[in-house]
């Protein structure tokens, strides 16, 4: 009786598992197709027979993280306000970052994916898209630090090991929350900018007065007596 043969897309998702694996153990570096061959008990002529390298195997593992944020993108797109906008683009990349837990925990703050990824121009220009919405179009510096630290504490809670009993109930939850306190900080930002503009005028002002009444002084003094 002929051997059963497994379907090629089985196939293609144990080498997938496999390779996720690895790639937490590793990092993407550091993990190779003999490796993964090994960690199957295939040959490495059976991982070559789904994937020709490494790099389509860590492509094909993010790529649902990428199809979720381009539809993010496109329902960003039809809210009418640039806030509303940046609203639902931060709400989403919480969705996504807990959805997509176990990949964001494996190639977070890996410098080879970075790499990877801007060798495909379709995904570069996704992250592109939301990057814009997140900052609008001429972002201040405050802007610039509450997303960067929004991205990062989204991102590092999601992979947090601490954190791995939080259900992604709960995790979601928490995160949403956070970020809108976070954001409702940037009003107090600005007003922080406006009182500091305040108090730089009003020191101009004290150092001219003094300045001025140092120059009364000194006309006074040089001044003949009688």
């Amino acid at each position: 009786m002929a051997k059963a043969v497994a379907p090629r897309g089985f196939a293609r998702e144990r080498v997938l598992e496999a390779a996720l694996a690895l790639f937490a153990e590793h990092g993407v570096n550091g993990t190779s197709l003999q490796m993964i061959a090994d960690r199957l008990g295939v040959s490495k002529a059976a991982v070559y027979y789904q994937f020709h390298s490494k790099d389509e195997i860590v492509l094909a593992v993010v790529q649902p993280v990428f199809d979720d944020m381009a539809r993010l993108v496109r329902f960003a797109e039809t809210m009418s306000t640039r806030e509303a906008q940046r609203e639902v683009a931060i709400n989403g990349m919480v969705e996504l970052a807990v959805r997509h837990r176990r990949v964001t925990a494996v190639f977070h703050g890996d410098p080879a994916i970075d790499t990877i990824v801007n060798s495909r121009a379709d995904l570069a220009e996704i992250i592109e898209q939301l990057t814009a919405m997140l900052l609008g179009d001429e972002p201040d510096v405050a802007t610039r630090i509450i997303i960067s630290v929004l991205a990062s504490g989204i991102y590092g809670s999601a992979t947090d090991p601490k954190l791995s009993d939080v259900g992604d109930d709960d995790l979601q939850q928490v995160l949403l929350d956070c970020t809108q306190r976070l954001l409702r900080t940037r009003g107090a930002g600005e007003d922080l900018r406006t009182r500091g503009a305040s108090e730089d005028l009003r020191a101009q002002g004290a150092s001219e007065s003094s300045a001025a009444q140092r120059g009364g002084e000194d006309s006074r003094q040089l001044a003949p007596s009688r």
